[in-house]
């Protein structure tokens, strides 16, 4: 899906925040009901991109209200539009500052201020062209400039695993919104730079055009290596353009040899012909080809404004939303390993599942998975499109064991890709039954649930462990949608 660059900002804004807030303590269950209301009765059922950036709009306005910080965040996350003209005002004085023509009324032919900037140029475009051939279309770098909105937001010293709900839910906006937008950052970077080039070229133009009015330069050279016939070659290679585009000619070996200074204040010749054919190299070679290459930054900034991607399905964010739209609730998986759970254990599941999910959630038990035969079924399972989550359910009474547990779970992981989320969880039921009565059950308890955290680790997912026989479902269901929210427990992190 794609929004616009304002809808598409607070959008990641919200979505960062909710998924932090899961106590719903920034966005009240009224703000959120709220924002749903509004939302639809602006986008209709059927609009998903409106819905989601009416939403976005109505929640981020309540928060902005209370929280400082949150409107600050969506300031400085915005393009620093004085940057797009104070970038090219600046190189434009840069280049009028620069024009020191030679010693006194010298103009060095080999030291002019131009054939730098010619040759930079021609640098530049020679690095363009080969980025482009190396990455194509996409490249996403928003460089410094994007570094500069994170610190101009407030947000660069905010870390993702720390603090407040507030402040991990702004760290992950910004770092989720600096990468969402790099596109767009690398195209409207490309065009202020570009523009800077050029203007940094015009201002060398006219500085020197302004100070010849008022003195007479003379044109020579001098070097300690060169001779009249490889200076002779230079110019030559250099202003050849120029000089067929303008019809002044480039003097012969012998014109070169006679600019030459061999000490002589009075040496060399007008320098009027020869800044004329470097203004028009420079105009050739850097201004116009920048303000080409300006140009069309700008209209693919402009396109990209327009079209910043957002998440999709594949996002349990997004998904929840567009249930809560009215959109198909997504299958869910349970494979159960070593582990032949009781029928009412596994609709107690169901139950759980259906609070945090919705009642039109699908549920579907696979045949189990016998200890030891998990390579044999990962080679014959299949993943399947419609499923969004699939759960390797366990038992808390097992030993878990890297080389079958762990392995097991990497395998889904491997077998769904981004199909479907893979979930862990490890009922305590069997377990707690077992050893009811016993001295030091939660003892037992504590030290099994951190074995089981230590494998699951190593697999990339952090378990789920849920009485799930005496559970309740709706304390169950905010813990299970907390964890999805947050994409942490149920989701992976690696």
């Amino acid at each position: 899906m794609k929004m616009s660059e304002d809808d598409a900002r607070q959008l990641y804004l919200i979505r960062a925040i909710e998924r932090e807030d899961a106590d719903h303590l920034l966005l009240t269950n009224e703000d959120r009901e709220q924002a749903d209301l509004a939302a639809r009765g602006e986008a209709g059922t059927d609009k998903a991109e409106k819905y989601l950036s009416a939403r976005a709009r109505f929640a981020s306005a309540r928060l902005a209200t209370r929280h400082p910080a949150v409107a600050r965040a969506l300031r400085g996350m915005r393009w620093p539009g004085w940057l797009s003209i104070g970038l090219p005002v600046l190189a434009l004085i840069l280049g009028l500052l620069t024009n020191e023509l030679g010693n006194g009324n010298r103009l060095n032919l080999l030291a002019f201020p131009l054939i730098g900037a010619i040759i930079w140029n021609l640098a530049v475009y020679a690095a363009l062209a080969f980025g482009a051939v190396l990455r194509g279309r996409g490249n996403k770098s928003g460089g410094m400039l994007a570094g500069l909105a994170r610190r101009l937001s407030g947000t660069a010293q905010l870390r993702k695993d720390v603090g407040s709900p507030m402040a991990r839910g702004l760290a992950g906006f910004a770092s989720d919104w600096i990468s969402a937008s790099s596109r767009l950052t690398a195209h409207r970077s490309a065009r202020t730079f570009h523009i800077a080039a050029a203007l940094f070229a015009v201002g060398l133009i006219a500085g020197i055009f302004i100070r010849a009015l008022a003195f007479e330069y003379r044109a020579g050279w001098e070097s300690t290596f060169m001779a009249p016939e490889s200076v002779h070659t230079i110019l030559s290679l250099i202003l050849g353009p120029a000089s067929a585009l303008t019809g002044i000619a480039i003097p012969d070996v012998a014109g070169i040899a006679a600019l030459r200074w061999t000490g002589s204040e009075d040496g060399g010749a007008n320098a009027g012909p020869w800044i004329i054919l470097y203004t028009a190299t420079a105009l050739a070679f850097i201004v116009v080809p920048r303000l080409v290459l300006a140009i069309i930054a700008a209209v693919r900034a402009n396109f990209a404004a327009r079209r910043i991607g957002i998440p999709g399905r594949e996002d349990f964010y997004i998904r929840r939303l567009m249930r809560a739209l009215g959109g198909a609730a997504g299958a869910v998986r349970i494979t159960t390993y070593a582990y032949r759970p009781e029928e009412d254990v596994k609709k107690k599941l169901e139950i759980i599942l259906h609070e945090a999910l919705g009642d039109a959630a699908p549920i579907r038990f696979d045949p189990l998975v016998e200890y030891g035969a998990e390579e044999s079924w990962l080679e014959e399972a299949v993943a399947r499109d419609r499923d969004e989550y699939h759960i390797a359910l366990f038992t808390l009474s097992a030993t878990p064991e890297n080389e079958n547990h762990g392995e097991f779970v990497r395998g889904l992981r491997k077998l769904e890709g981004s199909i479907a989320s893979v979930v862990v969880i490890v009922d305590e039921s069997a377990y707690r039954e077992h050893f009811a009565g016993q001295a030091g059950l939660d003892d037992r308890i504590a030290a099994r649930s951190a074995a089981w955290q230590d494998i699951m680790a190593k697999a990339g997912i952090a378990p789920l462990l849920i009485d799930i026989a005496t559970a309740d479902p709706a304390d169950e269901r905010e813990r299970l949608e907390a964890a999805l929210v947050q994409g942490g427990l149920l989701e992976g992190r690696k």
